[in-house]
């Protein structure tokens, strides 16, 4: 572990030094504009309440710019205010144009594929090379590198050449994952053994509420359909249409995306503006049609398909 460690503080301290180089690689470009739509804060203890509504702040030009690079360097709690929640994703949806000749933007996607290699590197370092289960993963970051925002810190930074339009949204969905009888029994033998509860619960409460989900799960057929069902609160996306190519992508935006124009010019690249979020305005689009499921332990989002 201690190797691990050692290449995880190493790494990541490559990636800080990239990410600087690129937030001075940015600032130095003059054919450059920018929109980024600032969101609320979620505050602490606020983490679970339902979003029906998120107004946006938008922000264009220099401030946009400024707010982008300090939003690619946020890698740390000690950065960010006190009342923020820690708990909940850090998002600045938005987009920056930089105009630029092909030798310098060779220099911007050099730049960023390293930067993206490192932050992928520093995820499979906790999730593979650490050799820790996820339930030692946070113990394992945080003694390396105290108060890191491992969301910030693995995210890719996405950038696209010479595109036509960017159009933002809103996206709800659920994030769907099957699994196995003995991965959840696993699961919860190991919570059992590490003896953590949840703040304010009773020990001997718990433990046999986990006992009883043992005994659950035990008496399954080994060839149960197991599904964990867990729904992601709405977020920002991003709509990039290329018109050589006919073709429309749709992007998750927790960070500004960062568009050249080496052919085009800035004028020729539409970017649009995110609209404020109401829960009842966002259509469901091909939802694709699922089996029926079960609820089995609501603690972990389990189901069982019938």
């Amino acid at each position: 572990m201690n190797n691990a460690k050692y290449s995880l503080i190493s790494q990541f301290n490559l990636l800080e030094s990239k990410i600087s180089q690129l937030n001075l690689l940015i600032a130095k470009q003059t054919t450059i504009n920018a929109a980024v739509f600032r969101l609320p804060d979620t505050i602490k203890g606020d983490e679970n309440s339902e979003i029906n509504e998120i107004i946006v702040n938008k922000i264009t030009g220099q401030e946009a710019i400024k707010a982008a690079i300090a939003h690619f360097s946020l890698l740390f709690i000690h950065d960010k205010s006190d009342v923020i929640s820690n708990k909940s994703a850090i998002r600045l949806p938005g987009a920056i144009c930089i105009e630029t000749p092909y030798s310098t933007y060779i220099a911007f996607q050099t730049l960023l594929d390293e930067i993206n290699s490192l932050k992928l590197q520093i995820k499979q370092i906790v999730t593979k090379l650490s050799g820790v289960d996820e339930s030692q993963r946070f113990e394992f970051i945080h003694s390396s590198l105290h108060g890191l925002l491992t969301l910030n810190t693995y995210r890719a930074l996405t950038y696209l050449v010479d595109v036509d339009t960017v159009r933002f949204g809103w996206a709800n969905k659920k994030v769907i994952n099957k699994t196995t009888k003995e991965k959840i029994l696993n699961k919860l033998q190991a919570i059992l053994e590490n003896g953590r509860k949840p703040q304010g619960m009773d020990n001997k409460y718990w433990v046999g509420q986990i006992e009883q989900e043992i005994l659950l799960i035990s008496k399954l057929s080994h060839n149960a359909v197991l599904k964990t069902q867990r729904p992601v609160k709405v977020q920002p996306i991003a709509r990039v249409w290329d018109k050589d190519q006919q073709k429309q992508t749709q992007f998750a935006c927790a960070n500004p995306l960062i568009i050249f124009a080496v052919e085009k010019s800035l004028d020729d690249i539409l970017i649009g503006t995110l609209p404020d979020y109401h829960v009842d305005v966002i259509a469901l689009r091909n939802r694709p049609r699922s089996k029926p499921v079960e609820l089995l332990i609501s603690r972990l989002n389990l189901y069982i398909e019938q």
